[in-house]
């Protein structure tokens, strides 16, 4: 009685287990899926968030320098002197499709130029502070990219005769501006802008080729002119473009410049890009 009543609770025990069992690994399966459907899920985001998010994969130099969107923001800056002026100028362009992509294009700039006119009795210092935002379009198409933008700018002038602050002036008014690069052929550049302010009817235009030496830049010569309700001046010189060190494109140019004022001298300009490697707009 004893060994048999012992077999019968073993085999109650051993049949308790095998329905404990399976239901306990079945509970915990259950809940292992969950908390893997858990940890894959992503939450939604907001539509505008595509616009911000870089299109590029991967992290580089360059993602930081550009808070994470190298291909859709360029950053430049730079300055211009001469014995009679000195200006300098920042600003970025953002292209929330991609900067060698059509589309939608933002850019904003600031830029303060001094300036010095002499007579025989007075001396004049011109300092005149320009702010610019303008959205446009850009386009490529025949080895060509073109942009177009217009927008509001604020101008600042500040006058001083003698060494004594004038009455300062600032107004408000409308600027457009036209960029062409062309390369009609591998080694061959051309490339001109025209910027136009309803502010004192100022407009310039500069034109340059550039023959493309080691693949590395270009080089060739350039021209600009540029007036507006007080002056004109005309600029001829050579520019080295495109030299690029790491994330950076370099932009150097000198050359003869004379105004309406009588006045003539060298110039030179320094300015560069903070930009991804140019598309090609040939295939080599």
């Amino acid at each position: 009685m004893f060994r048999r009543a012992t077999l019968c609770a073993v085999g109650v025990c051993v049949a308790a287990l095998s329905l404990c069992v399976p239901r306990i690994s079945a509970q915990e399966a259950a809940d292992n899926d969950d908390e893997e459907e858990i940890e894959l899920a992503e939450p939604s985001k907001p539509a505008w968030q595509s616009f911000l998010a870089p299109v590029l994969s991967g992290t580089s130099r360059l993602d930081f320098l550009t808070g994470g969107m190298p291909d859709r923001l360029i950053y430049f800056a730079g300055f211009d002197i001469w014995r009679n002026g000195l200006g300098g100028f920042a600003g970025f362009q953002w292209a929330p499709m991609g900067i060698h992509r059509d589309g939608f294009i933002l850019r904003a700039a600031l830029s303060d130029n001094l300036d010095r006119y002499t007579t025989p009795t007075q001396r004049y210092v011109t300092e005149i502070t320009r702010g610019s935002l303008m959205a446009g379009l850009k386009f490529s198409g025949n080895h060509a990219d073109v942009q177009f933008l217009v927008g509001y700018e604020v101008q600042a002038d500040f006058l001083l005769v003698n060494g004594r602050l004038a009455t300062p002036r600032a107004r408000l008014g409308t600027r457009f501006t036209t960029d062409v690069w062309w390369e009609p052929t591998t080694l061959l550049m051309l490339q001109g802008s025209l910027s136009g302010s309803s502010i004192d009817d100022a407009i310039s235009a500069r034109a340059a080729a550039g023959w493309r030496l080691f693949d590395r830049f270009w080089i060739g010569p350039e021209a600009a002119r540029s007036r507006d309700h007080y002056s004109r001046q005309t600029r001829i010189g050579a520019h080295l473009t495109g030299l690029r060190t790491g994330d950076y494109e370099w932009t150097i140019a000198a050359g003869h410049i004379a105004d309406s004022f009588q006045r003539d001298g060298v110039y030179a300009r320094i300015s560069l890009l903070l930009r991804p490697p140019r598309a090609l707009l040939h295939e080599n």
